[in-house]
């Protein structure tokens, strides 16, 4: 992340009044949360309807009128002179996690969709190389069968077998 973003992100925070400061560090470690979950499971299928909507959705009320608060002076005494500042990097590095986010989740749904569109091999078939060798899963190399696995076929060669859970965690952004 830009580090002149951070900066002046926590310069414009210090600048606050301390409820408002207590108010966008809520939000913005919430939203930063949320980025960590998304990046660190690999097996989540994106946002449910009610993250996304709070999230991604349209910008919560609650938020806009924070920001309107910016322009109405709910800076600390010592600092009301200025505000274009303050107002600028808190937006950027708002819209900056919202933008992850969205990035993340869309990857992770696309991800989802590219899986269940790849053919879900039969495994009694699958068995077998043309060779008579038992099949290997093409990124553990454990043998493809395995009880409770779901085993995907690329396109590209009837050979090019996965466990699902293989390939769904060797996918990532």
């Amino acid at each position: 992340m830009n580090e002149a973003l951070i900066e002046g992100t926590f310069a414009a925070l210090y600048r606050l009044r301390r409820r408002l400061q207590l108010f966008f560090l809520d939000e913005f470690d919430g939203l930063y949360e949320i980025f960590e979950e998304l990046r660190d499971n690999p097996h989540c299928n994106g946002l449910d309807d009610d993250r996304y909507q709070r999230f991604l959705g349209p910008v919560p009320s609650h938020i806009v009128r924070a920001f309107v608060r910016l322009d109405e002076g709910e800076l600390s005494n010592e600092d009301a002179f200025t505000r274009d500042p303050l107002e600028t990097p808190l937006i950027q590095i708002y819209a900056l996690w919202r933008s992850l986010i969205r990035s993340l989740h869309t990857f992770r749904r696309a991800t989802f969709a590219f899986l269940d569109s790849l053919i879900v091999s039969d495994a009694t078939a699958a068995a077998t190389s043309p060779d008579g060798e038992a099949l290997e899963c093409q990124i553990c190399a454990e043998d493809i069968i395995q009880p409770g696995q779901i085993i995907l076929q690329l396109p590209c060669h009837p050979t090019h077998l996965f466990h699902r859970e293989c390939l769904q965690v060797s996918i990532h952004l």
